[in-house]
């Protein structure tokens, strides 16, 4: 066979080898490529994420896709600049879709706040569960750890429902109790909060401090049974379930101040980003997978957006007045309670407080208990006092002419048999009773004995130890015995 010369198939070779290998290759090709920076792949991907069936539609492993970054930036934008954005809330049928923490969560043992917006229906069982601390090792006994719920105050069926928080330390011997004080209105949101620092547990409704007890101390359990203890929110194991929605569940290792609990409650979290490292449940209920799990064969309650609203001012808040009860003592009484509304003017409303001044005359319209001067100017002072607490006073006077009354004495849980009863009763010891005829006296008493008896009734002889004067304290010929008779034998005392 003839060879060609190399300069005719040279040529030839080198057009079939750069056919097969044209510049610019789609992906796939096992020819070599030049070494490009990441940042330079990231920008060929993302031009190229576009269009089907090229290679560049991923970052490299273990970083975020591009589109959710930017969704996560555009979010952390919005709550910088503190605009609305659409919240999910749960909703519980109460029947079946409580949720316990995952155990990675640890659970405070000692101090704690939990704050959380729920809107109840009505009709609730008594008691009702929106949030518990239950020792999983004895699902049995209800009373280990703390509870906040509904449950009613009156014995009647399911009337007066109200919040409660309870709770009982390992070494506590009873379960302590403190409710709102007013009922809860159904289908309302409801911001509540709970907190205990280890010696004082209190209840907060929208923001307002409306009860407190210092009745447990110390730490709720032991760190040798932490792995018992278990976080229940919408019911609990004994199905004392809740019906309604749920939004924002927050559980802190500290018990917040009244202050913070209605900065948070208002969205002013991100003011104080420092606090957030005592914060240990944040939860939103976008996912609640991650966090919860289900009760038995239970199923996870429905997320839905919430139709809250975010909150103003505290003032446009409702619930924060104090009702008190029919009788006995009040919520009023409470330091713990009514000083917390002294240091918020928000929760100040006009008052007007109507008294009634009862005034005894004598039958003839003369000598008045209390003059119409000294009428006007307690009632000028008392104004002056309480007007900057937004507390008006209004007045009436009633006017008795009787002087039979007017000529009486009296004297406020002094009855007349205690007086001279031969024991100084606190309430006797007054001028107008002769230090209570003297037995509140005894030691300290002098009268010269050119007074005893001397037809006078002198005051410092007016006593059990000097006969009353020798009688002249009782003698209605001497004086006015209704004022002065002591003496438990004589018929005018």
């Amino acid at each position: 066979m003839k060879l060609l010369p190399l300069c005719t198939w040279l040529p030839c070779l080198l057009l079939f080898f750069f056919g097969l290998c044209p510049v610019g290759r789609e992906c796939g090709a096992v020819a070599r490529r030049t070494p490009r920076s990441k940042r330079e792949l990231v920008r060929v991907r993302e031009a190229a994420g576009s269009v089907p069936g090229t290679c560049g539609t991923r970052l490299p492993r273990g970083k975020r896709s591009v589109a959710s970054v930017e969704r996560r930036a555009a979010t952390a934008s919005a709550w910088e600049n503190g605009a609305e954005r659409a919240r999910s809330s749960v909703y519980f049928t109460g029947r079946g879709d409580q949720l316990r923490l995952k155990p990675s969560a640890e659970v405070p043992r000692g101090n704690f706040t939990l704050e959380i917006w729920t809107k109840p229906e009505g009709g609730q069982r008594s008691p009702t569960v929106l949030a518990g601390l239950y020792d999983k090792c004895f699902y049995a006994s209800c009373d280990r750890g703390w509870l906040l719920g509904i449950k009613p105050l009156s014995d009647q069926g399911n009337r007066d429902p109200r919040f409660f928080f309870s709770l009982k330390t390992d070494r506590a011997h009873k379960v302590t109790t403190i409710t709102s004080n007013a009922p809860y209105s159904a289908n309302h949101w409801h911001h509540l909060a709970i907190t205990y620092n280890g010696l004082h547990m209190k209840l907060y409704v929208n923001g307002a401090q409306v009860a407190v007890s210092r009745d447990q101390s110390g730490e709720i359990f032991s760190p040798l049974t932490k792995k018992c203890k278990v976080l229940m929110i919408g019911g609990n194991a004994l199905n004392h379930n809740y019906r309604g929605t749920m939004e924002h569940l927050s559980l802190w290792r500290r018990a917040l101040t009244q202050r913070e609990i209605i900065q948070y409650m208002q969205g002013h979290a991100r003011e104080h980003p420092n606090e957030l490292s005592q914060l240990v449940i944040h939860e939103d209920f976008e996912n609640a997978s991650r966090k919860w799990l289900t009760v038995k064969d239970g199923t996870f309650p429905q997320v839905m957006l919430s139709d809250r609203t975010w909150i103003g001012d505290l003032g446009s808040s409702t619930h924060t007045a104090l009702l008190p009860p029919p009788c006995g003592q009040t919520i009023c009484d409470n330091v713990e309670v009514v000083s917390n509304y002294i240091r918020f003017w928000s929760f100040r409303k006009t008052k007007t407080v109507r008294y009634r001044l009862v005034n005894v005359y004598d039958d003839y319209g003369r000598w008045p208990t209390v003059t119409e001067h000294q009428i006007n100017l307690q009632h000028q002072h008392l104004n002056d006092a309480f007007r900057v607490y937004n507390i008006t006073w209004e007045r009436t006077v009633h006017n008795i002419y009787n002087s039979s009354l007017r000529n009486r004495l009296v004297l406020a849980n002094c009855d007349t048999s205690k007086v001279g009863d031969e024991e100084c009763d606190p309430e006797c010891n007054h001028t107008f009773t002769g230090f209570d005829a003297g037995y509140c006296k005894r030691q300290t008493a002098i009268c010269p004995k050119h007074k005893q008896g001397n037809g006078v009734c002198d005051p410092e002889c007016n006593l059990d130890s000097f006969y009353y004067d020798n009688g002249d304290c009782c003698n209605p010929n001497i004086t006015d015995v209704t004022k002065t008779c002591f003496n438990r034998t004589s018929p005018y005392k």
